[in-house]
Formats: C-alpha cells, structure tokens, sequence
C-alpha cells in the first residue's frame, strides 16, 4: 500500500503543479511569459524536479539579474514560489488524507 500512497502523491502534486505554473502564466504580461519555459521544457522541469520547480518559475518570470529592480523580482519570485510551495504541499496533504479515508487506505503513521 505504500507504492499506491507514494503515487498517489506524486500524481496530486504534480497536477497541483501545472495548475500552478499554467494558470500563472495566463496572467503574466508578455514581457514575463518571455521568460517563462518553453511548454516541452516545463513539461520536463515539472515531472523532474517536481515541486522545486515551481520557486524556479516564479524567480525567472517575475525578475532577471540585470539591474536592481530585477533582481528584486527574483527575490520577489522566490518568496512567491515558496509561499506556494507550502499552498501546494498543505493541498496535497489535506486532498490524500481524504482520499485515504474515502478509500480505505491506511494513513502513514
């Protein structure tokens, strides 16, 4: 049962993840969707790094380190996509332990 549970994860995470990073940007202005990933490479990024990725996302689109005002965006970046690290994980976290109890399968001790 741990292999389901394990899957389970990976699968509500990930989904939470294009969520995330897809409906960002559709509302980034075209200067910031310039800096986005390319789909295939998002694609790539998302499934490989999983939820390290999304603070990588939010540091490229929102800032760059040419000046002062872009790397403020990076830092900006980077507290947003830690603050939605944890939105991801508590959703994650809240969505398994009801499937868990929907389902039958045991909750990790």
């Amino acid at each position: 049962m741990q292999a389901a549970s394990l899957v389970l994860s990976w699968i509500v995470t990930t989904a939470l993840l294009f969520a995330v990073v897809i409906l960002d940007e559709r509302r980034l202005p075209p200067e910031q969707l310039e800096r986005a990933w390319p789909p295939s490479s998002r694609t790539a990024a998302l499934v490989a790094f999983g939820i390290l990725a999304l603070p990588i996302h939010f540091m490229r689109t929102r800032g760059n380190l040419r000046s002062l005002h872009g790397a403020l965006g990076v830092a900006w970046g980077f507290v947003l996509g830690g603050l939605l690290v944890l939105v991801v994980a508590l959703i994650d976290t809240a969505l398994l332990t009801a499937i868990a109890y929907v389902t039958g399968l045991p909750l990790d001790e």
